[in-house]
């Protein structure tokens, strides 16, 4: 039975706007193999009605749209208003945000803020860690969110995921890097799968040959990108990522071939 026919609209000129432009390409790739039309740099110049709605989307030729139901994905603001923070002395910034320290204090004695009502990325896993540095602190022991790298992944097929920088970041903060990708159509076992579909790429210091970043396009992303950030998180040059012993046939396998694209 065939499915529904799907149109994507997006006010941005590429998808994933935050990844770097081979990235966004490889997923719009992706994305219209599978059905699904794009339309980017689309603006929505009208919406009628209250019980039944009348949508006009203007696309970037110029060209009208028009739809009768409409979804609201504004984001999510911290409620922190009218709550009585300012009673006990606990500040926020100007974007309603609590303000903490490397610790999650607040300007308040004695009071923490966690999460993302404390500015913290919008991931499960850094509030999770968010609670774990409050914990540590409320025992006397040493933990901070400074220089902590959070990573995250993007469930659509196939999967992204990234720890550390990209290569526009590095651009844009005047970090000089080695650049390594690798098409997935290269690793064994996304060959024997046929999930051949994105590529690896990372990013090393060519001073000190530590990782700095790692982005995966490609079936398993997220957990060839876990055993990246153990290798960043262990301050390992990228040469024992390369020269490990990883079972074979893994995903994983590729960042052999990965990281031996530096040599």
């Amino acid at each position: 039975m065939p499915g529904s026919q799907v149109t994507l609209f997006s006010d941005t000129p590429r998808v994933a706007i935050r990844e770097d432009e081979d990235v966004s390409a490889a997923i719009q790739e992706a994305l219209s193999d599978d059905g699904i039309q794009l339309e980017l740099a689309a603006k929505i110049i009208e919406v009628q009605g209250k019980n039944g709605v009348r949508v006009i989307v203007r696309l970037a030729d110029g060209s009208l749209v028009e739809g009768s139901h409409l979804l609201v994905a504004t984001g999510r603001k911290p409620q922190t208003d009218a709550i009585g923070l300012e009673l006990a002395g606990v500040e926020k910034d100007e974007r309603g945000f609590i303000k903490v320290d490397d610790k999650l204090a607040t300007t308040a004695e004695r009071t923490w803020a966690i999460g993302e009502v404390a500015g913290t990325p919008m991931f499960t896993h850094a509030s999770f860690d968010d609670y774990r540095i409050l914990k540590a602190g409320i025992a006397r022991q040493r933990a901070s969110t400074a220089n902590r790298i959070i990573p995250y992944a993007l469930f659509i097929d196939p999967e992204l995921a990234r720890i550390g920088l990209n290569e526009a970041e590095a651009k844009a903060r005047g970090i000089n890097v080695r650049v390594a990708r690798l098409a997935m159509a290269s690793v064994p076992r996304a060959r024997t799968d046929g999930n051949t579909r994105g590529f690896m790429k990372a990013l090393v210091d060519p001073e000190t040959d530590k990782i700095l970043g790692f982005t995966m396009l490609g079936t398993g992303a997220g957990d060839v990108t876990t055993a990246v950030q153990m290798a960043m998180l262990g301050g390992l040059p990228y040469t024992a990522v390369r020269d490990a012993i990883i079972a074979h046939p893994l995903i994983s396998e590729g960042l052999n071939l990965l990281f031996a694209a530096l040599a």
